[in-house]
């Protein structure tokens, strides 16, 4: 400083001295914990609904699979109903539904009249 003038505005920089309330690095510092705050929160947001969404795919799977084999046994339960006759059959005595009889022919035993025997109204063959 030998050969410079010294200039008062220059004296008075020099002896006022400086007062930073922060470091430079504060600012910065903030700004990237700011940032990677908010892409956290961002990132678990997504991450949470995407393990709802997964966990409700597999309850959707689990009850499209259970409707599916429920389906197949009613489908199943139709064949039979329209074509087995002895599952007709049963879901008729399940109703009530009793098949008519066939007319069975009394056979009479020897030495037994038969109800058509008895009556009175018939007569006795003749032996003429």
């Amino acid at each position: 400083m030998r050969g410079r003038r010294i200039r008062r505005n220059d004296l008075a920089r020099v002896s006022r001295p400086k007062r930073r309330l922060m470091p430079r690095w504060v600012p910065v510092a903030a700004s990237l914990t700011l940032v990677l705050t908010i892409t956290a929160t961002i990132n678990l947001r997504a991450f949470r609904e995407l393990q709802t969404e997964q966990q409700q795919h597999e309850e959707l799977n689990q009850r499209v699979q259970q409707m599916t084999d429920e389906n197949l046994g009613l489908q199943e339960e139709i064949y039979y109903l329209k074509n087995d006759p002895d599952t007709i059959e049963r879901e008729a005595k399940r109703y009530g539904l009793v098949r008519p009889q066939k007319k069975l022919q009394r056979v009479s035993r020897a030495g037994e009249l038969d109800k058509a025997e008895e009556s009175t109204s018939r007569q006795t063959p003749t032996n003429k």
